[in-house]
């Protein structure tokens, strides 16, 4: 069962069917005084809202939202739902001659806001399940040195410290940077600054903690690591100094 729900298409074809069997418990005796096309009219709309959600969740509040873009994020999402109320207004009271389209507009923003909701509810019990089993304290200690475990998109990692580039804070998560790759964590900075071993690891900002063996140009108000400058922070600055003996 849990295969099946890890696979995209068995569990989007699961969700479908538990939204129209659900608007079904109501619609059944309505749905019989009905002719032609109207008679499932509804679902059709259901199936479009339903890719709607798939949209929003994955292309809208991933690709944007939890990628640290809040502005964009609301800003096209709010600019779809207005066009898709009006649009769903002209159709309903135009085409299928309702008088009153706002229960149905309503149903839409209230059908998108519980699909978020479901999408995070999964997203958060997917990650859990995912957890590796927690190691023997004595095997802990000795991968704590050498690697740095996190949960990324519902993959638990492994990666090796000297793989890590920098790490940068986007409130509740985190980017950890390599030279191939991009890991987006859930985790805080402040946790991820305990868990990595200094001083091999340095916290130079709020937002920033660098892995200092790929340090390349050092100043006493900034440093580099390739191409990318950070800027020390005025709180950080003593304790830069000191470590780095700048």
């Amino acid at each position: 069962m849990r295969k099946w729900l890890n696979n995209r298409f068995f569990f989007h074809l699961l969700a479908l069917l538990v939204l129209f069997a659900a608007h079904l418990l109501t619609d059944y005796e309505p749905m019989q005084q009905r002719t032609g096309v109207n008679k499932y009219s509804p679902y059709f709309f259901l199936l479009l809202l339903y890719g709607w959600i798939v949209f929003h969740n994955i292309v809208l509040f991933d690709g944007l939202y939890l990628k640290g873009k809040k502005r964009a994020y609301f800003r096209w999402a709010t600019l779809a739902m207005v066009a898709f109320s009006v649009n769903m207004f002209f159709i309903l009271h135009y085409v299928f001659q309702l008088e009153s389209t706002l229960p149905n507009i309503l149903n839409f923003w209230i059908y998108t806001l519980l699909g978020l909701g479901v999408y995070m509810t999964y997203r958060y019990l997917k990650e859990q399940s995912s957890k590796p089993t927690e190691l023997k304290e004595a095997e802990t200690k000795s991968t704590e040195t050498e690697y740095f475990s996190f949960t990324a998109e519902g993959q638990a990692y492994q990666l090796p410290l000297e793989a890590i580039l920098y790490l940068e804070s986007l409130e509740n998560y985190v980017k950890i940077h390599t030279r191939e790759k991009t890991y987006l964590a859930r985790l805080p900075l402040k946790e991820a600054e305990q868990r990595l071993p200094s001083p091999l690891f340095i916290r130079v900002s709020r937002s920033h903690i660098l892995n200092t063996s790929h340090i390349n140009t050092r100043d006493p108000d900034f440093l580099k690591i390739g191409e990318q400058q950070f800027k020390i922070g005025k709180v950080y600055k003593k304790y830069v100094e000191d470590r780095l003996a700048l």
